[in-house]
């Protein structure tokens, strides 16, 4: 995890707390989803604000930026694995942390995980690791299917370079989906999962940012855990 945490702010430079939460974590997913292996074995937690990696949390509590990870070396990847962080960091990296918590909140791995609590409740929650690789296999990273990312077994993701002007269309289309689209609109959600999740909760209905007041946010050192 430390070497993942470091080689994303190599990517992407001094982030807020919340980013850098979020980035790791979709370092993770897609690694699974790719490689069929986890990038580190620390548990993901399904909190209010989205995924949290605890350990990352435990370090990093009370700084609302962090701008370096002494503890992590990016020399340390394998090459599959810094290429999966270099092309995730390409795709959500200028997205902010308010965009990827929203984002991670329409997505099945935080809701499964969660098991119909209010948006608002506090988790301890683990998303499990077989929930994200399901899940993101399903998707698309960079306009490319996993298949298509992935060349020939062990040699990892192929073509990670992303271009200005496709970057821009991803972004876009990342915003216009986490704005309009809901948990059952994945082809891939399994059945049992819509009826996990009660109409009181009103969890069809995508997270507002401006709703989220007073929530925890993992880079306070106040803020209680879950």
């Amino acid at each position: 995890m430390h070497d993942v945490a470091a080689a994303v702010l190599t990517h992407v430079g001094p982030v807020e707390a919340m980013r850098l939460q979020k980035l790791v974590y979709y370092s993770q997913a897609w690694h699974l989803a790719l490689v069929d292996e986890p990038l580190f074995t620390d548990p993901i937690e399904a909190w209010r604000d989205g995924p949290v990696t605890v350990a990352l949390w435990d370090r990093h509590r009370g700084q609302r930026t962090v701008r370096s990870w002494p503890t992590g070396d990016p020399g340390n990847l394998a090459p599959t694995g810094s290429q999966v962080i270099s092309l995730v960091c390409q795709v959500y990296g200028d997205l902010s942390g308010d965009d990827l918590s929203e984002l991670t909140h329409n997505e099945l791995p935080w809701r499964v995980a969660r098991q119909g609590l209010p948006d608002h409740e506090p988790s301890k929650a683990r998303i499990r690791d077989e929930e994200m690789k399901r899940f993101y296999r399903r998707r698309s990273l960079a306009g490319r299917r996993v298949a298509d990312l992935v060349s020939g077994g062990l040699h990892g993701p192929a073509d990670t370079e992303i271009s200005a002007a496709e970057r821009k269309q991803i972004l876009a289309d990342i915003r216009s989906d986490f704005r309009h689209q809901t948990p059952d609109d994945d082809p891939g959600s399994p059945q049992h999962v819509a009826s996990a999740f009660t109409t009181a909760c009103d969890h069809d209905q995508p997270p507002r940012v401006a709703a989220r007041i007073n929530r925890e946010r993992p880079q306070r050192a106040s803020a209680p855990r879950g």
